[in-house]
């Protein structure tokens, strides 16, 4: 049984925000990777740095709640010798191999991928940033191996972050779809309506 104190409103929000910014950066990296004819490429650009300073800005945000705010949850995301041990019955249960294990609040392979997934949009704004300035940060962009290797790198890194978040809504929808009514309204769901 899960409540809003689970998710309360800031992480909500907070996690609405990253919905939009995940779904924008997606779609403007795609037509920038594979442009179009009659698309405004400088239009998509420049969305494409707004919403990662969004993501930017509120992942700051986010970690300093994570350790300062009202409900701070920090100690919810870190690995455990139990975690540790549940990765591999975990990923059986997700192979339809064996039993869910017991876990906490988030299972360990939540917690690696929430943990993941801020340095990866670290390492996207940087490479993103080389893409954007070459000339200026080409000391920085032969540092990772040249133009080429950076660009197949925020590709690469694009892509699970795809993979990543499409599990994430699968295992949602599968596996606790009372949180899809939980993180948008604050409530959850049951047989005889919406409590």
């Amino acid at each position: 049984m899960v409540n809003a104190l689970d998710h309360p409103l800031f992480d909500r929000i907070s996690h609405g925000i990253n919905l939009i910014n995940f779904f924008v950066l997606g779609v403007t990296g795609w037509f920038i990777h594979s442009p179009h004819p009659g698309i405004p490429m400088n239009l998509v650009r420049n969305l494409h740095f707004i919403f990662m300073y969004f993501l930017m800005i509120n992942g700051i945000i986010r970690f300093y709640y994570s350790f300062f705010g009202k409900y701070k949850d920090y100690d919810s995301f870190i690995l455990s010798g139990l975690d540790v041990k549940a990765i591999w019955p975990q990923i059986k249960y997700y192979l339809f191999l064996g039993k869910h294990p017991e876990t906490g609040k988030y299972n360990p392979l939540q917690k690696l991928a929430y943990i993941a997934m801020p340095i990866m949009a670290l390492l996207q704004a940087l490479t993103g940033l080389i893409l954007y300035l070459p000339g200026k940060l080409s000391s920085l962009a032969i540092t990772f191996g040249g133009i080429a290797t950076v660009r197949g790198f925020h590709y690469f890194i694009m892509w699970i972050f795809i993979a990543i978040i499409s599990i994430h809504v699968y295992l949602v929808f599968t596996e606790a779809r009372e949180m899809v009514w939980l993180m948008f309204f604050g409530k959850t769901e049951h047989k005889k309506g919406i409590q």
